[in-house]
Order: structure tokens, then sequence, then C-alpha cells
């Protein structure tokens, strides 16, 4: 019962803040017009003396975000597809050595 009561009431206040606007406005607007109606939002309180004081006159602003530099860990296209040719070469080096390595459960091969 109260949850029907409470639903009609912020439906009332919706359709009467939508009806008594002038022009078209983003949803946070209506929001705010809302909670000002119904007493949610209210303005801070003024600052303390001590807090007034402590404050500089010029506030720093510091990103939270910064932009990033440029990571000096990145490679360019160039330099990796040179990193894959030495990679593929020394792979092959690898495999050249190995055909000369006789395994232990390979037949022996007859001395040439």
């Amino acid at each position: 019962m109260f949850a029907r009561l409470a639903i009609a009431l912020i439906a009332g206040l919706a359709a009467g803040a939508a009806l008594a606007q002038d022009a078209p406005s983003s949803g946070g607007a209506f929001i705010g017009r809302l909670f000002d109606a119904t007493g949610l939002r209210t303005p801070p309180p003024p600052a303390q003396d001590f807090v007034r004081d402590s404050r500089s006159e010029q506030l720093q602003y510091r990103a939270f975000d910064p932009t990033r530099a440029k990571d000096p860990k990145r490679k360019s296209a160039a330099h990796l597809r040179a990193m894959s040719a030495e990679l593929e070469a020394a792979a092959a080096e690898t495999r050249r050595r190995a055909g000369r390595v006789a395994a232990p459960d390979a037949p022996a091969r007859p001395a040439r």
C-alpha cells in the first residue's frame, strides 16, 4: 500500500515537472529538479574558517588522468618485422644444428 502511494507521488511530481518545463532538457536536469523539489539535495554548508584560511588563493589543478607520455617499450612495425626475421633465422639455425645431432633412440648413421 505504501509502495503504491510512493510511486503515485513520484509519478505526480514527475508529470508536474514535465508539464511545467518550457524547453526539453536532459534527464539529469529533470532528476536535479526532482531532488530539489523533494528536498533530497541541499546546498553544501559554508566552509569553516580554518578551511578558508588554509586554502591558497590559486588552486593548482592536477588532472586525475594525465595524458600519457610515449611508452619507450613500444616498438615500431619495422623494428618488429626485423626482430621476427632475426628469430626466424635463429630458429632455422637451431633446426640445422639439431639435424646433425643423433638422438638416443635414432638408429646410428653409417660413417661416411
